[in-house]
């Protein structure tokens, strides 16, 4: 199995009290939505404010609030429960040239970094851990997956492995339902910018299925009938996940 390769820091989100504030990376994340609100105004009116001297990063916490949320690769996934979604928050903007954030630059060329939904897909939350600290629903493929995507070097840590894993629903007549032969779990992975890898394991067959989206878009779809295909198709996503994020991070 392939060794750890990262050797940079990928910034990830972190939000505290109820999602009310937080960090991404070293930076503090500042409400898009009252960012625009002056209370002297008595209209509906609405003045970029603080757009206009920091280009983020911003997300509007008032519409993530309550939600359970995970932290995955450089973007957030916000978990409805109620209505068995999860949506992915990630920025629609960052201009890395030249390959130096400046928070109060305001040339032209750097727009505001703004966190806004990109994917919503029908699956809810779900824990899952490595061998050591094995779940009594999960099974030996998803303990398989999570031990590959850690030798694999995706992630630092093992909770950062964790969140990457949710229950898919499928559809059935337009609502999410769930029966026997739905997968157990999925995973996500960021490949490029607005790239997303939804690999879903079936346990039972020892297979798995591999959906890429762009743009909030499905782009295709492939099964994967075998260990060893899983790692090839892995490898893939690692090598273009990591020249995107050292080309969007490492100075």
């Amino acid at each position: 199995m392939a060794k750890k390769e990262q050797s940079f820091n990928v910034p990830q989100i972190h939000l505290y009290d109820n999602n009310s504030y937080g960090y991404f990376g070293d930076y503090p994340i500042y409400d898009s939505d009252l960012d625009y609100r002056l209370s002297w105004l008595k209209s509906d009116v609405r003045i970029p404010k603080f757009k206009n001297v920091c280009f983020g990063p911003f997300i509007d916490f008032n519409a993530i609030k309550g939600f359970k949320t995970r932290s995955v690769d450089d973007f957030l996934v916000v978990c409805d429960e109620k209505e068995n979604r999860i949506t992915i928050y990630d920025q629609i903007t960052l201009d890395n040239t030249p390959r130096k954030i400046n928070w109060f630059d305001r040339d032209d060329r750097q727009q505001p970094i703004i966190f806004e939904p990109r994917l919503c897909l029908l699956a809810g939350p779900k824990v899952v851990g490595n061998l050591k600290y094995t779940k009594t629903n999960q099974s030996a493929v998803e303990n398989m997956c999570f031990d590959i995507i850690q030798d694999m070097g995706f992630d630092d840590f093992t909770h950062q492995t964790s969140n990457r894993f949710f229950t898919p629903l499928p559809k059935i007549n337009g609502k999410p339902q769930k029966y026997s032969v739905s997968p157990d779990s999925a995973f996500l992975i960021k490949s490029a910018r607005d790239f997303y890898s939804w690999y879903k394991i079936y346990s039972a067959d020892m297979a798995f299925e591999v959906i890429y989206f762009h743009n909030g878009e499905e782009q295709f779809r492939s099964k994967i009938s075998n260990t060893r295909e899983l790692i090839r198709c892995l490898k893939e996503d690692r090598e273009r996940r990591n020249n995107y994020m050292k080309w969007q991070y490492v100075r």
